[in-house]
């Protein structure tokens, strides 16, 4: 059984002959490589060899293309820099008032810069190992987008004050990503990552009347597209996680705050969960037996539908044996409970 074919039975509920483990790798990875993370955000081919040398040591079930949460807000007009050794930084907020909706504008991805280059990488990945592993794409969410464009601050007081302005924004940058989307489904990406982290911080009742739509309709664009979904919301979502099961998500990526069990009760047995331990105190800061008495922890709250991973990125300088020990080769540490779980086809 190959890693697609792994990924995909375990989304239906089908026999495997282990569980899924689907690391983000970001940082990590262009330092394994002796790359900086400044090269890998910027430039396909740094993050597509990283990415590939990160399958062939740990034998990861899904190659991903995502870098960090500016390459659209870079397409639309905003100032990005790039720093050797962290996230790229924008120098300002590209809509400061109403009228900058007017700087957006319903683009093509081959108009676009960052986004023709996460495009790039798909078809470098489709090229190399369509078929064989999940190819996962990525863009951001609708609040995500609006926190990238406006300020996490600004954005966060325009949805308790004046939340149309977010909603004009949204207008237009949800229906691009649907189209970019699309485009990356088209190059070979099967799966569609989608980034909302700030829906953390919002109450249950501004999720539901102004963030949960618009999620909704660019997943089911996604689908429409013929791609699946991956909602990726780092923090603590305990408050929205019944919420999130009815976009239409395939998969929901849960952090280390939020309580596994009851996530899958609240979900129910449909929906894939990836997760969740601490990448910090566990994977970064802890041992190879710590991590994997987490894994372990996981794996047993998880349910049918789960693929192992830790609650978000993996850190810089996470030690290699710490990721060894969850992940399928040598030094992994909970082969047994990644093959107990599952069932031989």
């Amino acid at each position: 059984m190959n890693s697609f074919e792994r990924l995909y039975n375990t989304m239906e509920g089908k026999p495997v002959d282990r569980i899924p483990v689907v690391p983000i790798f970001m940082a990590w990875a262009p330092e394994y490589i002796g790359k900086t993370y400044g090269e890998f955000q910027s430039d396909y081919r740094v993050l597509t060899e990283s990415l590939l040398r990160m399958r062939e040591r740990f034998q990861i079930d899904q190659l991903t293309t995502l870098s960090d949460p500016y390459r659209e807000t870079s397409d639309y007009g905003a100032t990005i820099e790039f720093v050797p050794d962290g996230v790229c930084r924008c120098k300002g907020p590209l809509i400061v008032e109403p009228a900058d909706v007017k700087k957006l504008r319903r683009m093509s991805i081959d108009e676009t810069t960052r986004m023709m280059d996460r495009l790039k990488a798909v078809e470098r990945f489709a090229s190399e190992c369509k078929g064989d592993v999940s190819i996962l794409g990525w863009v951001e969410g609708p609040l995500a987008e609006f926190c990238t464009l406006r300020t996490l601050e600004a954005a966060l007081m325009d949805l308790m004050t004046d939340p149309s302005l977010f909603h004009d924004v949204s207008a237009i940058t949800m229906e691009n990503a649907i189209d970019w989307a699309g485009a990356q489904i088209n190059a070979g990406a099967d799966m569609i990552g989608v980034g909302d982290a700030a829906s953390s911080l919002v109450s249950l009742d501004t999720y539901r009347e102004h963030i949960f739509p618009w999620q909704q309709q660019l997943f089911q664009g996604i689908h429409d597209a013929g791609g699946k979904v991956r909602l990726h919301i780092c923090g603590n979502i305990n408050h929205i996680i019944e919420d999130l099961a009815k976009t239409g998500a395939d998969v929901i990526d849960i952090d280390w705050m939020v309580d596994l069990k009851r996530a899958r009760q609240l979900v129910g047995p449909d929906i894939t969960l990836f997760g969740q331990f601490d990448p910090a105190s566990v994977l970064r800061l802890g041992t190879p037996e710590k991590v994997a008495a987490e894994a372990r922890r996981n794996i047993a709250d998880g349910g049918q539908r789960f693929g192992l991973m830790p609650g978000c990125e993996v850190p810089s300088g996470t030690p290699e044996e710490n990721i060894a020990a969850f992940c399928p080769v040598e030094g992994c540490l909970i082969m047994d409970a990644l093959t107990r779980s599952g069932e031989t086809p």
